[in-house]
This record gives C-alpha cells, structure tokens and sequence, in this order.
C-alpha cells in the first residue's frame, strides 16, 4: 500500500469515528493527516523527479560512452599516422619555429602573438592581431 493510500485510509478511520466528545483531539489528528498528505504529495513529486534525472543522466551516459569510443578511434588513428613515418619524433619543427618566428608583447593591450622577421622590411610596422595597434619591431 502506497503512502498515499495509507493517508486516505486513517481519513477514513477518523471520519468513520463519528462525533467526538473532544473537538480538539479531532482537530490534531485531521492536522497531522493533512500533514502527511503534504508530505506524501512532496515524496511523488520529488519521486518522478527522480525518474526525470535518471532518464537525463543515462542519456548522459549513452553520450559519454560514445564520445569514448570516438577518442578511442581517434587515438588509435593518431598511432597509427605517427608509426607510418608521418609524423616525426625530432624537435627540428620546433627548432625550426623558434628559428623563423619571434614572439612579440603588443605594448598596447599586452597580447603576445608571433611574426616572422623576414617577412617584414626594415622599419616596417606590426599590427596587433588582438586591438590593431601598430607599432615598431624594435619597440617590442
């Protein structure tokens, strides 16, 4: 029996009593039912908001389990692209990068970006990707 039928169940025990000699006890056990009817309507709805979340959280979980799979394969993919030669261990792209590129601090906003000196003619101004700014190589 569910708590809601247990409720109804003493309602109509009290009813069922007929006049009563004390109105006042009468009144204490109605409150303390409707209290219990409160609480019992309380429990249904947080219980179907519970059904709600569990329903959420395993789509959530189907989601998770996909997206696992997808990182999966990507990763396997990446081994596999990294043992056939393509991509090699040296750090001669990096020492390359730090050869051709420097790294400037716009003195207007502070953003740091990087540009390639050699494409740039003496005296030539850099423009600040982040705010515009122009400004001159040697003020950097």
């Amino acid at each position: 029996m569910s708590a809601r039928e247990k409720i109804a169940y003493l309602k109509g025990l009290l009813d069922g009593l007929g006049p009563v000699k004390d109105e006042g006890q009468n009144k204490i056990f109605s409150a303390v039912l409707d209290a219990l009817d409160a609480l019992a309507q309380e429990m249904e709805d947080h219980g179907e908001i519970i059904e709600e979340q569990k329903e959420l959280y395993e789509d959530l979980a189907d989601d998770c389990a996909l997206l696992d799979e997808d990182l999966d394969a990507l990763e396997k993919a990446f081994a596999v692209y990294s043992e056939e030669g393509a991509l090699d261990d040296d750090d001669d792209d990096v020492e390359d990068f730090e050869e051709s590129y420097l790294s400037v601090t716009c003195p207007s906003c502070g953003y740091v970006f990087y540009y390639q000196p050699d494409e740039y003619e003496d005296g030539e101004q850099l423009q600040c990707p982040s705010c515009g700014t122009s400004f001159d190589q040697q003020n950097c």
